[in-house]
């Protein structure tokens, strides 16, 4: 265990909090138990290929990595050293069938990696200057995408661009874990968000989830180039 805890620390400071034979590393944040993405699978219940568009430390690509023990994962992250932790704590937990890649997500070619059942989008779209560009990338790639983003309440916005209402937002430090690879990004409105999912090829809608967050209200829903068939029926 020493050594895991030298391979831990030489890769800190950490965001995510994992816990191995009763010992915890990393960081606060506890994203190993986040509903955020243990409820992907009520939907979209069979996947053979899932891309995971800003995995961060690879907590979240291993929980997608034990919903679908069979499915090919290919997660992406803009920032070499989280890539560094998510090969990491993936092996610790034992996860199969995974592929990393380093990618600005803000211009990668995203048709590179092939076509998937399902793109998995959470904190990552607010962190865009033109998510719009995104949305159509990964739409041409995908078949149905889970989106947890914070969004512009209708009062507050501001701009136009593209078409789409919004305001811009001025990010933290670039070498924070946590900010944008650019200095600012784009808030949608809720309506402007949809619309750009329906640019980008994307029919069918169900809102999981909204609440307020520090940054403003967020969103959480999950779209489809098909109507939606649930698990069960």
């Amino acid at each position: 265990m020493d050594d895991l805890a030298r391979k831990v620390d030489a890769l800190g400071p950490w965001i995510t909090q994992f816990s191995l034979l009763g010992v915890n590393y990393g960081g606060t944040y506890d994203a190993l138990n986040d509903d955020r993405v243990s409820r992907v699978v009520q939907f979209f219940p069979q996947c053979r290929r899932i891309l995971e568009v800003a995995c961060l430390e690879g907590a979240h690509t291993v929980i997608l990595s034990r919903a679908y023990p069979y499915t090919d994962i290919v997660a992406l992250d803009g920032r070499p050293k989280n890539i560094e932790k998510a090969k990491l704590l993936t092996s610790l937990y034992g996860c199969k069938r995974v592929t990393f890649g380093i990618e600005d997500l803000e211009e990668a070619d995203l048709a590179k990696y092939g076509r998937f059942d399902l793109g998995v989008c959470l904190g990552l779209l607010y962190h865009l200057i033109e998510p719009w560009k995104f949305i159509q990338r990964i739409g041409a790639q995908c078949d149905s995408l889970w989106i947890w983003t914070t969004i512009c309440d209708d009062a507050d916005a501001e701009t136009i661009v593209s078409k789409y209402r919004g305001k811009i937002y001025r990010e933290g430090p670039r070498d924070h874990a946590l900010s944008a690879l650019r200095p600012e990004s784009f808030f949608p409105t809720l309506g402007s968000l949809v619309q750009m999912l329906k640019d980008g090829g994307f029919l069918d809608f169900h809102v999981m989830n909204m609440e307020i967050t520090p940054n403003g209200p967020s969103v959480m829903l999950a779209c489809t180039k098909q109507p939606f068939r649930l698990s069960g029926q």
